[in-house]
């Protein structure tokens, strides 16, 4: 979605309608990194810029596979290794990023935290802390010492799997680097305790001052087309424009003056717990309509069969896209035709801070709009005219702009459809005349740092290493990973309609490491039942020492288009959704005579069964 039809879709439930029952994409990738920043931090998004990749000596490369989730930032980020950078990288399972790392730490899933307190264990212990950095733009800091001495190297080392010697020399790169980053994704943020993992890998930046300055900070690398943008505008859980919230009285009433509502018009109550309890509530009959936008939850949200359930419950259905072919589709009362980004005029936003202005390259099919178009249409023929005519996205955007937030230093005011037309702008851009780039936040001219707190000042959190929700047992002894491939996207609606790209990554998979897959008698291409509490999937096995033993991973891409019990979703994150990132699994063989013939059938989208739970073994 381009910023504009983010943000009017947030005007009109929010403003109009008066529901704060709206949830987006970033719930489940980034809804954890966005929480994290602005409790450490005080505001969302990442305080550097992708330029910071020419600067940093070590990069931390922690639950991300950059190099095929991330590729163009990977290039960038090998061609400093290659000038002399480091590259530290922490996956359960052995991925292409980690291949080329100099420093391979194959962690245990769900251990994140207990890494990263012991990392700034020893970086305290060694001396390799800044103290004059903490004392004048830190608080927090006198309970850390007390709270690491918890977390010494041989007791990280029995709780994360990763040897004494590799975390020490984690340690080492970092506290001896001139400027470092970090870099993760949805190996932090899918998980319980996806927010305090954001919290405990920002305090190794504040401990070492390496943030805020040119080649050093964390990163969140973002995993949707305009998410950041998204983010900014407020369209997920109590957001309100220019990273403003409804539970705060203040921010509430500004949006009302921008919006032209009458005083207490927005709602501070109904906030909702995310995606995953908006389909359980769904289900319940308390939310009655939905209205899907450029997006697939029965392929992607966790616990698919809630979310079936819900659109089922539901009295009516809308979905807006640009495919007509979708696993969600299935359940709509109405499809409404969305134009694609090529198709009409918009602005996106990247995990930099990036605007890049959209312009069509062709017309859009038949009577297919523009996704801003169709909720203002929507809106007026609601009785909303006042607040949604529009002639064009520039006018939306030209709104959007006034929402500026001087607390947070999320400003646009500088940026016109014009100037982006002649190219990018990197916000904070108050003024036209401004710089195009502003890698670095919180800095004025005159090189203070100010972080957008009352006090000033980030803050350190004390965040224990604490265990998943679900934990294997006898009956799930089996952790399940889940993750991208290099050459396929997200559901497949854009990738899985390209011949090349369905050759160079033509199904899914289930890898398995070599010591189970012998202990199950299972070898390659035999077809594998992996079953969990919440559903089950067969897929051909691949044994391989990429993942550890006890774990398996499997690319969540295909589903129900592509054939029967191939869904793998992707998962939520703390800041809402009590979600575990590891869901753990059984695996057992289907047997070389069954390949074809699983023990019990997958359900049909089409049978919209309730429940896709296995409970035959």
């Amino acid at each position: 979605m381009s910023l504009e039809a983010q943000y009017l879709a947030n005007k009109l439930a929010k403003g109009f309608v008066g529901t704060n029952q709206i949830e987006s994409n970033s719930r489940l990738c980034m809804a954890s990194a966005g929480t994290g920043y602005k409790l450490s931090l005080g505001a969302d998004g990442p305080p550097g810029s992708y330029r910071d990749f020419e600067k940093a000596d070590v990069f931390f490369v922690i639950g991300s596979n950059t190099a095929d989730c991330h590729p163009i930032l990977f290039l960038r980020m090998m061609d400093r290794v290659k000038a002399g950078a480091k590259l530290i990288v922490v996956d359960p399972r052995r991925t292409a990023t980690a291949e080329k790392a100099d420093l391979y730490l194959q962690i245990k899933p769900g251990t994140d935290l207990a890494l990263l307190n012991g990392l700034l264990h020893l970086l305290h212990e060694n001396g390799h802390t800044d103290p004059d950095f903490i004392a004048a733009h830190t608080e927090g800091w006198e309970a850390m010492p007390g709270f690491l001495a918890e977390y010494p190297p041989a007791t990280v080392a029995e709780i994360t799997g990763i040897p004494e010697a590799g975390i020490r020399e984690a340690a080492s790169l970092i506290g001896r680097a001139g400027e470092w980053m970090s870099l993760w994704t949805m190996g932090l943020n899918q998980s319980t305790h996806g927010t305090w993992n954001t919290n405990a890998l920002v305090n190794l930046h504040l401990a070492t001052g390496a943030i805020c300055r040119s080649g050093s900070g964390p990163f969140s690398l973002t995993g949707q087309p305009n998410a950041m943008g998204g983010r900014e505008m407020g369209y997920m859980g109590p957001g309100l424009p220019g990273q403003r919230s409804v539970l705060v009285d203040e921010e509430r009433a500004f949006v009302e003056e921008l919006w032209e509502l009458p005083p207490d018009t927005l709602r501070k109550d109904g906030v909702g717990q995310g995606a995953v309890e908006m389909f359980q509530k769904m289900a319940d009959g308390a939310i009655k309509a939905c209205w899907i936008i450029c997006t697939n939850p029965v392929a992607s949200v966790a616990n698919r069969g809630t979310v079936i359930e819900g659109l089922e419950a539901a009295d009516f259905v809308v979905t807006q896209d640009v495919f007509a072919e979708t696993e969600t589709n299935t359940y709509a009362d109405v499809v409404l035709p969305g134009a694609m980004w090529t198709e009409t005029e918009g602005v996106l936003i990247n995990s930099e801070r990036n605007l890049t202005l959209a312009s069509p390259a062709t017309d859009p099919p038949g009577e297919a709009l523009a996704d801003w178009q169709i909720i203002a249409r929507v809106a007026c023929a609601m009785g909303y005219e006042k607040g949604f005519s529009y002639e064009s996205a520039e006018d939306v955007f030209e709104e959007i702009k006034r929402a500026w937030n001087p607390k947070t230093g999320w400003d646009l005011r500088g940026v016109t459809y014009e100037r982006l037309r002649a190219g990018s702008v990197q916000w904070p851009a108050a003024r036209e005349e401004g710089p195009d780039r502003n890698p670095i936040r919180y800095v004025d001219r005159d090189g203070e740092l100010s972080f957008p707190r009352a006090s000033g000042r980030a803050v350190f959190y004390a965040r224990p290493h604490i265990p998943a929700a679900e934990m294997p047992d006898d009956d799930f002894p089996f952790v399940l990973n889940t993750g991208r491939l290099q050459h396929q996207w997200h559901t497949l609606t854009k990738t899985g309609k390209v011949a090349r790209l369905n050759k160079l990554n033509p199904g899914p998979f289930v890898e398995l490491h070599p010591q189970d897959a012998r202990e199950l008698g299972i070898v390659d291409g035999d077809a594998v039942e992996v079953a969990s509490r919440r559903g089950r999937a067969v897929l051909p096995a691949v044994v391989t020492d990429r993942v550890r033993p006890g774990c398996c991973f499997a690319p969540f891409h295909w589903n129900d288009l592509f054939g029967d019990c191939l869904s793998i979703n992707a998962v939520t994150s703390d800041a809402v959704d009590p979600v575990s990132f590891q869901p753990e699994l059984k695996v057992c063989a289907v047997g070389l005579a069954k390949v074809s013939s699983p023990r019990r059938p997958c359900p049909s989208p089409s049978s919209r069964l309730r429940s896709s739970t296995c409970t035959d073994h």
